[in-house]
């Protein structure tokens, strides 16, 4: 099998690890500055966090297009049926939750009462105070990013479980080395 056909291109591969990386950076954040007073420190957190996540949640539509254009390398033929369905079921969610998540938080910051800024470039209000929706919105995206760290985890898990000896070498098809 030709190797273009073993592997994600180098653009994919790009946007899955920078993606990971935003995504656990966003996570991390997410959870630190939750607590934090409200002040100075926690603001620019919170921008931060918005700004890092409509980011994420661009290079998620290019992601999908691109993937709509090119293909992922088909699964080794020895993957049992569960295996490959429980594969498309875990992106799938995923790729809900990339897109659910921004989305979410966008509209609970536009219900807030605060203006939304992209690394300090202000975006458009898609609302108005509104503390039901606020807090509606800030639901949704908590119980979105619940879900999201589960998946990564299942994904990571599933991941690792394909570098152990004698398993199919799928891990490699996203590495780029």
């Amino acid at each position: 099998m030709p190797e273009e056909n073993t592997k994600y291109t180098h653009t994919a591969m790009v946007l899955h690890w920078l993606m990971m990386l935003l995504i656990f950076t966003l996570i991390g954040l997410g959870w630190y500055m939750a607590d934090l007073p409200k002040g100075e420190q926690r603001s620019a957190l919170f921008a931060l966090h918005k700004s890092i996540g409509l980011t994420v949640f661009l290079l998620a539509l290019l992601r999908l297009s691109w993937r709509q254009s090119h293909p992922p390398p088909l699964l080794p033929a020895s993957f049992e049926r569960w295996r490959r369905h429980s594969a498309g079921v875990i992106h799938f969610a995923m790729y809900c939750c990339m897109f659910l998540q921004p989305l979410s938080g966008y509209l609970s910051s536009s219900f807030s009462g605060y203006a939304t800024r992209y690394f300090g470039i202000p975006l458009p209000q898609w609302g108005w105070e509104d503390k039901f929706l606020n807090k509606l919105f800030c639901s949704v995206h908590e119980w979105s990013a619940i879900a999201l760290c589960t998946l990564i985890v299942i994904h990571i898990l599933g991941a690792i479980s394909h570098a152990l000896p004698g398993q199919e070498p799928v891990l490699r098809r996203m590495l780029p080395w």
